[in-house]
């Protein structure tokens, strides 16, 4: 998840933001909980879109959250640990992989 996203194509713009809002937690220190909003402001994503997509990690255990003061979404996985093709197939739907 190292990669810089303008080297990257995206097929659609909610793995785009997928990736973005992953790469933002990656990078939050300590890695205390960020709020929807906090993510969605500092990368330029529309939060309502960004809701939908940071349930839809949770529910694949990628992510956890934590309600009340302090609240927020984190990482459950090391950010090393998540590949591409993992929150493509998540976001996407299953994918095909060829070699050329």
């Amino acid at each position: 998840m190292t990669q810089t996203l303008h080297t990257i194509y995206f097929a659609n713009k909610k793995t785009k933001y997928a990736v973005k809002a992953l790469m933002a937690l990656a990078r939050n220190k300590g890695n205390a909980p960020m709020l929807i909003s906090s993510i969605a402001t500092n990368e330029q994503l529309p939060k309502k879109f960004l809701e939908a997509i940071l349930l839809e990690m949770k529910r694949n255990g990628f992510l956890a959250s934590k309600k009340g003061a302090g609240g927020g979404y984190y990482l459950m996985k090391k950010a090393e640990d998540i590949k591409l093709a993992a929150i493509i197939r998540i976001i996407d739907g299953p994918i095909a992989l060829c070699l050329v």
